[in-house]
């Protein structure tokens, strides 16, 4: 019976454990998970990210079968994949209009060569966010649908 007891808690607590690292490490985010979502840029590499005064948040949406638009100084669009939790597109069209604000025209670079590289893209609090990481960088997205 000691035995008995003795597994069922190492159970209870190994499954407990697997628990919290999931929720802490994020969901694998699918193409059904994305599609006809918005979501607004709220940390850039960790650090809080916020939007001026009178100016459109930074944003990634996602279409109909994976076809992606938003914007952080420019616009951007191109058609989306995601493979395995990465998320790629390649040859992404971009407007090409200079910002006074450094960190947006920084990010314009950023997001693209994340969408060309490919991003882990992991979902957060239910879906309510949206991490795109490669390497050291990280952009933290909240959702945000259009009304």
């Amino acid at each position: 019976m000691k035995k008995l007891f003795l597994s069922a808690a190492v159970l209870l607590l190994t499954a407990g454990c697997s628990h919290t690292m999931t929720d802490h490490d994020g969901k694998i985010a699918t193409a059904q998970d994305l599609e006809h979502h918005n979501y607004v840029l709220v940390a850039i590499d960790g650090k809080a990210y916020k939007t001026a005064a009178n100016e459109m948040a930074p944003n990634i949406e996602f279409g109909e079968k994976m076809h992606l638009s938003g914007a952080m100084c420019n616009n951007f669009f191109g058609q989306g994949a995601i493979k395995e939790g990465v998320l790629t597109a390649k040859g992404v069209g971009m407007t090409r209009k200079f910002c006074a604000d450094a960190t947006l025209n920084q990010l314009d670079q950023t997001i693209g060569q994340l969408l060309e590289k490919g991003a882990t893209a992991t979902l957060h609090n239910d879906g309510q966010r949206l991490v795109l990481s490669e390497g050291k960088t990280q952009l933290t997205f909240e959702l945000k649908d259009h009304k």
